[in-house]
């Protein structure tokens, strides 16, 4: 009885497969049309527009009455979306590698998994491959919500002039993994990257006391690693367990959970303005008592929301300070107009590091 039940759901699941076929090739087909049609008005013009990719996003969250989750309707269309933009163009992201790597998690997770993806050995070659025209986008960490600010990050938006475009909060998760099946009870060492083996530490202490902790470049490097020595497992990303044929013992043994790492996308594009965007600043003040007060005063008289503020002496002045700002709101907005103004007013230097959708 129940066969000939669920038979008749399962044909109706089928029509529909049909269906969403059609009208997913219907939408490339058009997508490929804009393209078109923006090839003739600027052939040099980028066909990936992050303001229209979030109010896409958000419009269908908004009206998503379940029950399928709010969460996995943005991965399902993200994917749509991420497939028919390449019939418009290919993008090149750079990451920080290697392939693996929670950063490149990062990618798929923000521009899908369609684009081609560029692994680098450090920050600073993610930014120098963007501004060089090398990639269309890179996509570096710049916080951790238990370890706290990327250094390299922040020197980098120092030094180079290359817009924030978008912003992606990642999930952290450490899976327990090795190259080789064995006992996890008889495993000799563990590898990672310091800040996995850090998140993981009460995990380990309770259930691996007696493995060597042994630190690795990378939570790649670990999966690399446990392949050449014997008794060793490794804690690594989900995406490294895929890619490295791994044998996956534990999952999600971090310490605290809400861990997430907080990624930037940078480029070479203004960003339009949407209903709910950030815009990041790098405000030069001298040293001087009550100078952070005045550099918020003009934010808290707009009732402007800061989301963070991080300081530290200038690489240029030894009297200067830099403030790495995140406020919401776009820079064409009138009160961030206004503040910008007003900051200039007072003497401060103001740059304007990139205005953006805000992560949703």
């Amino acid at each position: 009885m129940s066969n000939n039940k669920i038979k008749p759901i399962r044909e109706k699941i089928d029509a529909i497969d049909h269906q969403l076929l059609k009208l997913i090739q219907k939408r490339g087909s058009l997508a490929q049309k804009i393209g078109n049609l923006k090839g003739l008005i600027d052939s040099k013009a980028s066909f990936y527009k992050p303001s229209r990719e979030a109010e896409i996003l958000r419009k269908l969250v908004r009206i998503n009455e379940g029950p399928i989750s709010d969460k996995q309707i943005q991965y399902i269309f993200k994917e749509i979306i991420s497939s028919c933009l390449s019939l418009e163009e290919e993008l090149t992201i750079a990451f920080l590698g290697p392939e693996g790597t929670h950063s490149e998690s990062a990618v798929i997770q923000h521009f899908g998994s369609s684009p081609r993806r560029s692994a680098r050995s450090t920050i600073e070659d993610v930014f120098h491959q963007v501004r060089t025209g090398e990639v269309n986008y890179g996509i570096v960490p710049v916080e951790n919500s238990s370890e706290g600010v990327v250094n390299a990050t922040l020197n980098c938006l120092a030094d180079e002039q290359i817009k924030i475009c978008g912003e992606t909060y990642l999930a952290v998760h450490h899976q327990l993994a090795s190259a080789k099946k064995f006992k996890p009870s008889e495993a000799k060492i563990v590898a990672s990257h310091p800040q996995a083996l850090g998140q993981c530490s009460k995990w380990l202490d309770a259930n691996l006391p007696n493995a060597k902790r042994t630190a690795t470049s990378s939570t790649a490097e670990a999966a690399q690693y446990s392949k050449t020595n014997p008794n060793t497992l490794c804690i690594v990303s989900s995406l490294a367990i895929q890619k490295y044929k791994l044998h996956h013992y534990e999952k999600n043994i971090e310490d605290f959970s809400g861990n997430n790492t907080r990624f930037l996308i940078i480029g070479n594009i203004e960003v339009k303005q949407t209903k709910n965007d950030k815009t990041s600043f790098l405000i030069q003040t001298t040293n001087q008592p009550g100078a952070l007060i005045e550099l918020l005063a003009p934010f808290h008289k707009r009732k402007i929301n800061l989301n963070r503020i991080e300081t530290r002496p200038s690489r240029e002045s030894a009297d200067a300070h830099n403030f790495f700002i995140d406020s919401d709101g776009h820079h064409r907005d009138v009160k961030l107009k206004q503040v910008i103004a007003s900051l200039k007013n007072s003497g401060a230097s103001v740059r304007i590091l990139g205005s953006y959708p805000a992560n949703s």
